[in-house]
């Protein structure tokens, strides 16, 4: 952890979140998939985020990205505002009831990456349309690892293109909801293969408190969640989980052995377990690497007989 950074292009939205639990409520908070996983991914490697944002996201708002050593110079400042999203969560975090979401500038995000940022090791296309990930896909030259990660409106509205995008990535992220979704299969493990077939080497279904499903096509395992007594905010534990399954992956030579698979399985966990502890990104950017290695050997042997 922190010696190998190698370079990862991390596309994605950044945002500010209205959030409201049965506790509490927040507004205007950091969120957004690019900040969430930039920030999981930057303990490992060295993201750079290709992202919009509005005239009224302030340098504070960038302070915790460069703390972190998160490249910003592809974050694009448009005049107006910042995408906004509202959802109010259920008792159980199961369920997040979206009140309102308001694109503004993002509506028009067309990611354009420099030259210099062609030939990253790793690309992780963050939570946006399947058109701009294969725009963003179209403009690199071969990065060993290529991830995805995607959610029910693309499926619904976007699925030719999205299935396109499959056939070039390495790995996608899906929830269980969208797997069935995609594939019209309710098993989750038939409907996990399924999406193998579909062009990816490594399907990962994100299962929430029950944890991860990966799947290969010689390999198959499911692992616990990290156990959080009283969870604050569940936004962002997806892309956490993302950030810190890619970051680590990146920081490897062979990032397709299963050993190293297994193990970001395992950081990616721990990572969303953090991000749940707080609103938006605060607790995930205040964590020390002796805090994750910590957490990760309790979480090790909790896995073990």
């Amino acid at each position: 952890m922190e010696k190998n950074k190698s370079k990862v292009i991390i596309v994605g939205s950044m945002a500010f979140d209205n959030i409201k639990t049965h506790k509490s409520s927040v507004k205007n908070v950091l969120g957004g998939s690019a900040s969430y996983s930039s920030i999981a991914a930057s303990f490992f490697a060295k993201p750079k985020v290709i992202a919009v944002v509005g005239s009224d996201f302030t340098k504070k708002h960038i302070k915790p990205f460069h703390d972190r050593g998160v490249d910003t110079s592809g974050i694009e400042v448009r005049d107006g505002k910042t995408f906004t999203w509202a959802a109010e969560y259920d008792k159980d975090f199961k369920n997040a009831t979206t009140i309102s979401t308001d694109l503004n500038v993002f509506a028009d995000f067309a990611p354009a990456l420099k030259p210099a940022d062609t030939q990253p090791e790793a690309l992780f296309l963050a939570n946006i349309s399947p058109k701009l990930q294969l725009d963003v896909l179209k403009q690199v030259k071969k990065p060993r690892l290529i991830a995805c990660d995607t959610m029910n409106l693309w499926i619904k509205n976007n699925k030719a293109q999205l299935l396109k995008l499959l056939k070039s990535i390495d790995i996608v992220f899906v929830n269980e909801a969208e797997s069935r979704q995609l594939t019209g299969i309710y098993n989750l493990i038939k409907a996990g293969k399924a999406i193998l077939k579909m062009g990816p080497k490594v399907v990962v279904i994100k299962l929430g408190p029950n944890g991860a499903l990966l799947l290969t096509k010689d390999a198959m395992f499911q692992v616990p969640p990290f156990l959080i007594e009283e969870p604050v905010d569940t936004t962002g534990a997806g892309d956490s989980f993302g950030g810190g399954f890619v970051g680590y992956l990146a920081s490897v030579k062979n990032w397709n052995n299963i050993k190293h698979i297994k193990k970001a399985l395992a950081y990616g966990t721990v990572l969303a377990s953090f991000a749940i502890e707080s609103f938006s990104i605060k607790k995930l950017a205040q964590v020390k690497p002796q805090d994750i290695k910590k957490r990760f050997e309790i979480y090790s042997k909790s896995c073990r007989f």
